[in-house]
Parts: C-alpha cells; structure tokens; sequence
C-alpha cells in the first residue's frame, strides 16, 4: 500500500484519547490515527450523499456511489433518515435497467 504522511498538531486531550485507544486495542498510535481517519472519512462520504439526496441534488443511485454502498443500502439508510426520494421517470426506468 503506497502511503503518505500527515502532520497535525492535536490538543493534548485528544493526544491523550489517541493514546488510551491504542492501549486498549493494543495498536500503536499512527495505526489509530489512520483507523479513525478511515472512519472519519467513510462517515462525511455518508453525510454529504444524504444531504445531496435530501436537497434533490442527486439520485439514489448517485448517492449510493458517493457514500460506496449498494442501492439498497442507501435505499434503506434514507428511508431511517425519513428523505423522501424524487424520481423521474427516467431515474426509474434507469434503476430498472440496473
């Protein structure tokens, strides 16, 4: 896996919670920065694919391939954040056609 390096400065509090995490996962700190990263970033792609699809701006499908999860994953994830899905006529015949 090619890899990069980030700098960052963090608050000693947080330092510290890094720290206990990787203590009680027995993991060293640059592998908990990296999970929490991984996390973090699954998490905002999630977010920004359910405020698009809320505001119209995207189709289920599209939102699906912004947060990288099935249709029916996100089918299932806007029906819990009570989104109502607009549908064209030609989204549905798309969504028909696979």
């Amino acid at each position: 896996m090619n890899a990069g390096t980030i700098t960052a400065h963090v608050p000693e509090d947080l330092l510290r919670e890094i720290e206990e995490i990787g203590e009680v996962e027995e993991i060293d700190r640059t592998e908990v920065v990296r999970r929490l990263l991984s996390s973090a970033a699954k998490h905002w792609k999630m977010e920004r694919a359910l405020n698009l699809l809320r505001d119209g701006k995207v189709t289920l499908r599209r939102a699906a391939r912004i947060a990288e999860v099935t249709y029916v994953e996100m089918l299932d994830l806007s029906s819990q954040m009570d989104i109502a899905i607009k549908m064209e006529p030609e989204d549905v015949i798309k969504d028909l056609e696979g």
